[in-house]
């Protein structure tokens, strides 16, 4: 019986749309880009492009942390240092901390009678400033960032550091997220029951279980757990 929950962070809790579209709106206007849905558009087809070939082991988060703005300005014919750019985005991001509706409530909810930590892809920087930010890291155990592992979701050597510094078997844990790759795939590489988030209209059958809200969440982990 799982008696310990891995939770992905943006998307699952924290509200990343929103943090995204404050660092966006104050990089472009840094570099007075066009801060309209036709840019926006394309950037986020670059940016999805590199977090893909990330999570397959394509690219380390150092090169995509500028790769996606050199395809960026490649793509849109801009002078602009894809680096510097790079950089400047993620100071941004890291003062954008956005929890997502209700999620503030539910972890301190849940955390009275569960364990849990984070897993989760983003920048370790980044995402320890937007846990900061949001007063929420205090919430969880521990908080594992891929950067600072060295492997990423759903790279299954990832969830092995996890379980092993957590000192737990794959069957004490359970991991609740929001990607089907790197959360879903993760969990069925590692042997972790799985729990799909699905507050987007998203359906993922390799899940072991699917909710919709936050009050469901709560009730199939008090019935799993």
């Amino acid at each position: 019986m799982p008696r310990h929950l891995l939770f992905d962070a943006d998307g699952t809790l924290y509200d990343f749309k929103a943090s995204e579209e404050y660092a966006l709106s104050r990089l472009f206007a840094s570099l007075d880009i066009p801060y309209t849905s036709d840019f926006i558009d394309i950037y986020h087809h670059e940016n999805d492009i590199c977090w893909h070939m990330f999570e397959r082991g394509e690219m380390t988060i150092d090169e995509l942390k500028s790769a996606r703005f050199r395809m960026f300005f490649e793509r849109m014919n801009l002078p602009y240092d894809a680096i510097n750019a790079g950089e400047d985005y993620t100071v941004f991001l890291g003062k954008a901390g956005f929890m997502l509706p209700g999620a503030t409530e539910f972890i301190k909810t849940i955390t009275k009678d569960y364990d849990a930590s984070i897993i989760t892809n983003g920048i370790a920087y980044t995402q320890h400033k937007r846990f900061q930010m949001t007063d929420t890291e205090k919430y969880f155990r521990h908080v594992f960032i891929s950067e600072e592992l060295g492997y990423q979701k759903p790279d299954k050597r990832f969830f092995d550091i996890v379980l092993s510094r957590l000192a737990l078997s794959p069957s004490d844990c359970l991991v609740i997220g929001d990607g089907a790759k790197s959360d879903i795939e993760g969990a069925l590489n590692a042997g972790i029951e799985s729990i799909f988030i699905n507050f987007y209209g998203k359906t993922c059958p390799e899940a072991d279980h699917s909710v919709t809200s936050y009050e469901d969440l709560e009730k199939l982990i008090r019935k799993l757990c």
